[in-house]
């Protein structure tokens, strides 16, 4: 077996272009890609994390819809023809949690203050991280009024 991007034996495969690393979100889809030369017809192979995978044999492999299962996952691809076999590098698949809108949990609560007093407004909110406050008077925003309270 020969391993690598390159082959010394005439018409055996070689890997023009490596299967890059895909970021995505969970349930995005992520699509590991080689190119190949060699004497055909030419096979592929898709491993993860150094497993066949049932029936991805193309020059491609797509994941339909990452899961946070899926994070740190390893790609590789066996090219073979009747002259040798290489293997890919590896492509890592990372997965990120998907992002979640903004949403107030608690709402700030009305006051009544003597003038001169001081009027404290909160409000608890979650999403992904890091949430931006703005807090406005009016239908105008506070200057500096930027966090929970």
């Amino acid at each position: 077996m020969v391993s690598g991007s390159t082959s010394a034996v005439q018409g055996a495969p070689s890997i023009t272009a490596q299967p890059a690393g895909q970021t995505v979100t969970v349930g995005q889809t992520a699509t590991f890609t080689v190119a190949a030369t060699g004497t055909a017809p030419l096979s592929y192979q898709w491993r993860k994390n150094g497993v066949a995978i049932a029936g991805m044999t193309s020059s491609s492999y797509t994941i339909p819809a990452a899961t946070t299962a899926d994070n740190g996952a390893q790609f590789t691809v066996v090219l073979s023809n009747s002259v040798g076999s290489v293997t890919s590098s590896v492509a890592m698949l990372t997965v990120s949690a998907a992002s979640v809108a903004p949403s107030i949990t608690t709402q700030p609560a009305s006051q009544t203050v003597t003038a001169g007093q001081t009027a404290m407004f909160s409000v608890a909110a979650t999403g992904t991280a890091p949430l931006a406050y703005q807090w406005n008077e009016n239908n105008v925003a506070i200057s500096g009024a930027t966090s929970s309270a």
